[in-house]
């Protein structure tokens, strides 16, 4: 069985995963149809016109319904039937191909999601906005947003996420608003050192009269190499010693990590400011976690990157006197 596309609009950007999917995986279009053959190939895809395709596919074929424009697709749409091919559009192609992968054989275009976990996110009711969790209604849209894009295989819709924002700026932005409500008071930053460190720097800049301290680990510390001293000296003012256990010793800490590994662990929840290199999937992980207990939760998407999603968990600790 091969696989052909009817039309092609895969060098728009919104559809930069369904290609990247396409090549982790090692799979190939067998042909492109289009009414005439203008050009010979697409990214060396050879286009087939009406003739050629009445011979090249078959009735056990997949031809995936890519055409852009309202007129060519109402053409190809109408060749295809009168052949009785039908057409498919690309997220029922990968629903299925996701549905069928029993082994997690299938490299998904997000690092460390598999066909198990879009399965067992099938399984789940949808993010509402009635979940008392979310922090704010932003949150709870968004989130109810990824399950879609995720839950559907419409990965193309993360093209929404476009807006002139970075990861750095998120977690700037987010760790600006909880110093408004007076809730920095010691941050630990555990790994991703120099994003974090930029965005307190830019912090303190931003409010010279700040007060709040930062300890960084051991292996944060060694990862900036020889702009160590550039933030020692920087951060001099509020700089405190690391300590393993200084989370669990003073509660209202918080956190910040590039993944979900300071949330995930058995024991007691933790304030944190972290990514979702997961997306959707480690949102359903961290509040698996967090299940009977309570706390609060932040999610900001800055860019069209699935693996940037940034989270801010609040626990009732952080809010002690």
């Amino acid at each position: 069985m091969k696989t052909f596309a009817a039309g092609w609009s895969l060098q728009k950007p919104h559809e930069n995963y369904f290609k990247k999917f396409l090549r982790l995986n090692g799979m190939a279009l067998a042909g492109i149809v289009y009414p005439k053959k203008v050009p010979d190939d697409i990214e060396g895809i050879p286009v087939l016109d009406f003739e050629a395709a009445r011979e090249a596919v078959g009735p056990d074929d997949t031809v995936l319904d890519t055409a852009a424009n309202p007129a060519l697709q109402q053409e190809l749409a109408t060749f295809f039937a009168a052949q009785g091919i039908p057409l498919v559009g690309i997220p029922a192609f990968l629903d299925r191909l996701i549905g069928d992968d029993r082994q997690d054989a299938l490299q998904l275009p997000v690092e460390g999601i598999k066909a198990s976990d879009i399965r067992k996110l099938k399984t789940r009711p949808a993010p509402g906005p009635f979940d008392q969790h979310f922090l704010d209604p932003a949150s709870s849209r968004l989130a109810a947003t990824l399950d879609g894009v995720f839950r559907h295989s419409e990965w193309h819709h993360l093209i929404g996420f476009d807006q002139d924002d970075t990861p750095d700026s998120a977690v700037f932005t987010i760790l600006l608003d909880l110093g408004r409500q007076g809730l920095l008071r010691h941050l630990i930053v555990l790994d991703t050192p120099r994003l974090f460190l930029d965005a307190i720097l830019k912090l303190k800049h931003h409010d010279a009269n700040a007060s709040f301290t930062v300890s960084v680990s051991e292996a944060a510390m060694a990862d900036l190499g020889g702009r160590a001293e550039f933030y020692r000296r920087s951060l001099s003012d509020c700089l405190a010693p690391f300590a393993r256990d200084e989370a669990a010793r003073d509660p209202r800490s918080i956190l910040l990590s590039g993944s979900t590994a300071p949330v995930l662990p058995a024991g007691a929840l933790l304030s944190a400011v972290f990514f979702m290199r997961r997306s959707i999937i480690d949102y359903v992980a961290v509040a698996d976690a967090c299940q009977g207990r309570q706390y609060r939760i932040l999610l900001r998407q800055p860019d069209t990157t699935a693996s940037n999603l940034v989270a801010a968990i609040l626990t009732p600790a952080l809010f002690g006197a």
